[in-house]
């Protein structure tokens, strides 16, 4: 289970969270989560895996 599908699962109590949507900053200065989503890695990467 990925870090985000955990913290969303502590966060509700249940594995029944809501949790469908992440907002993160775009910045050209600070591209980690991009540069992490490329990788298939970070937050965005685990948020596409649960769908």
């Amino acid at each position: 289970m990925s870090a985000l599908a955990i913290l969303a699962t502590e966060a509700a109590g249940t594995e029944q969270h809501h949790l469908r949507a992440v907002q993160l900053p775009v910045s050209l200065v600070t591209a980690t989560a991009v540069v992490q989503a490329l990788d298939g890695e970070g937050p965005i990467a685990q948020a596409a895996e649960l769908g």
